[in-house]
């Protein structure tokens, strides 16, 4: 299996070196997209923990939580929202196969793209083991969303087969696909993001041009493609006031204003993976992706200033590749 010449030529004319690249190799070993500061992988050996048991601190119980996934070390670290360069105060590794992107519901469930197990699986807070594992056979999800409703969406880069990349839907409770949602331009299907009004936006690599966007509005299989801007190919957040942030093409997280059919209205000089806010948005935490000086940043959303930068944890083995946050909840 290997990245196609289509959707080479399409990274290859989206931005110029180096900011984008595409490293293909062979079969024991994982396909990596970068995408300026983010990183994908899926395919090649896969990694899991399993003869590492997960553990959970009492300090995990209650307070706010950030949650930091590692395809390569194969597992999940917890740590306190509060601090400077915390320490893990848990470990999930039950079930987990190369893990990649999180998400977090509003009933405090976690939620993984497990690339290479072909499925995503729940964790509820403060549990060592999934409670749920959704079947997506035959594809390496990436990036998992979730809804207001408690509907599930995972981007799946590619079939083990290859491409077309789309994007697999469950609805709530359900353990198997209720919808798949392919758009006639996927190539390699990447990053996703929901927004209030519980619409999915999907970035991905065309079979020909440059990194695209398209939406899924709420309920409907039907995309419609975002004229937007200077967007590059990741996952998606929303902010409270509606605007779309995820990294632009000049490498930084850019913020765009409804109806995203322009460039970004603001940017901070930040990059990394999976852009994610505490819940009073005063924060936004990325995980950078890198074997050198793998780390998670957590920066003001305001005024870009770095606040924490947590090195605890992860090695050139073990880079951290997801992110999520979860609110200080009572069990």
């Amino acid at each position: 299996m290997s990245i196609s010449h289509a959707a080479r030529r399409a990274l290859a004319g989206a931005v110029a070196a180096p900011l984008l690249s595409v490293a293909t190799a062979a079969a024991s070993v994982p396909h990596t997209i970068h995408l300026g500061a983010t990183v994908y992988s899926f395919g090649g050996v896969a990694r899991s923990v399993h003869r590492r048991p997960s553990w959970i601190a009492p300090a995990a119980m209650h307070g706010g939580i950030l949650y930091g996934s590692s395809y390569d070390g194969g597992f999940i670290n917890l740590y306190s929202l509060k601090g400077k360069d915390q320490a893990p105060i848990g470990q999930l590794s039950a079930g987990l196969t190369s893990p990649q992107g999180l998400a977090v519901d509003r009933h405090h469930r976690l939620w993984v793209a497990n690339t290479n197990a072909y499925s995503v699986v729940g964790f509820k807070r403060g549990a060592s083991s999934p409670f749920a594992t959704l079947n997506d056979a035959g594809f390496y999800p990436v990036s998992v969303a979730v809804d207001s409703n408690g509907t599930v969406y995972a981007a799946n880069a590619e079939g083990v087969n290859g491409p077309p990349g789309n994007v697999t839907v469950w609805a709530k409770g359900s353990t198997n696909p209720t919808a798949t949602l392919t758009y006639a331009s996927f190539e390699i299907v990447l990053g996703l993001g929901v927004d209030a009004q519980n619409d999915l936006f999907v970035t991905y690599i065309p079979t020909s041009g440059p990194p695209s966007m398209v939406e899924f509005p709420a309920g409907s299989q039907n995309g419609v493609p975002v004229s937007i801007e200077e967007a590059n190919v990741g996952d998606i957040t929303f902010d409270e006031s509606g605007n779309l942030v995820m990294e632009d093409l000049e490498n930084t997280l850019g913020i765009w204003a409804p109806p995203f059919t322009s460039g970004p209205e603001r940017t901070i000089p930040v990059l990394g993976n999976e852009p994610t806010f505490d819940r009073k948005e005063k924060t936004i935490w990325l995980a950078y992706a890198n074997f050198s000086t793998p780390k998670i940043f957590g920066y003001d959303y305001a005024t870009g200033s770095l606040h924490d930068t947590i090195t605890n944890g992860w090695t050139a083995s073990a880079i951290p590749y997801g992110v999520a946050t979860d609110p200080a909840a009572s069990l």
